[in-house]
């Protein structure tokens, strides 16, 4: 089976591209993200940690994340090929990312890093909204609701997550630049660094992502 690590840049959508790819190629999409928030929402004490430091922009400390992922990890079928999304957010995540995958017999067989410039990203972010019930997502540039300010899918009031104003967004992407440069070093000597750029439309990134997997 196969194990595809997505990384990028806040806004890069690269969560868009993962979840196409489920849709399409049954893939099961596994993040760091959705397991903060389900966890939070099920009152997960760890959860309630790393809340602290999502909500201020910053990375959750790798002890903590590794901590929830091992136990996450299990809700998802080994049987599958999986997408894991922002899972290595630093170089001292890739042995724990590697020891979590050996024991369920994987590895990582492809890195694709999505590419995005700063303005791109905080554009992209600064203008999505979630809805706090199910956690859809929309966009006013990209996917817009079909009556304004409420979700498509139960009704709920959207709202816009602390971390997706403009000035948690300029944090987080300072932290993304300053430690993605070793991660993209250790991947790209692995020989299974794949860099897309991720400006385009949807559709135009989704076909240079199947290319470059060969589905």
């Amino acid at each position: 089976m196969k194990t595809i690590l997505f990384h990028g840049p806040s806004g890069c959508g690269k969560d868009t591209q993962a979840n196409l790819l489920v849709e399409k190629y049954d893939f099961e999409n596994i993040g760091t993200g959705e397991m903060f928030r389900e966890m939070y929402m099920a009152g997960d004490i760890d959860a309630i940690k790393a809340r602290e430091y999502w909500n201020r922009g910053k990375f959750v400390p790798d002890d903590l994340v590794y901590k929830m992922f091992g136990r996450w990890m299990d809700k998802f079928n080994n049987e599958k090929d999986w997408i894991l999304v922002s899972v290595v957010r630093s170089a001292n995540q890739i042995p724990l990312l590697d020891n979590i995958l050996k024991e369920r017999d994987r590895k990582v067989d492809t890195f694709i890093h999505f590419k995005l410039s700063e303005e791109k990203a905080i554009e992209r972010m600064s203008l999505r909204w979630v809805c706090p019930s199910c956690t859809t997502v929309f966009h006013e540039l990209y996917k817009k609701e079909k009556v304004k300010g409420f979700c498509d899918k139960c009704g709920m009031k959207l709202e816009q997550r602390e971390d997706d104003r403009p000035d948690k967004i300029k944090i987080r992407l300072e932290e993304y630049n300053r430690t993605i440069t070793p991660i993209l070093t250790e991947y790209r000597n692995r020989g299974i660094l794949i860099e897309i750029d991720a400006t385009p439309s949807i559709e135009q990134i989704h076909s240079e992502l199947i290319k470059a997997l060969n589905l």
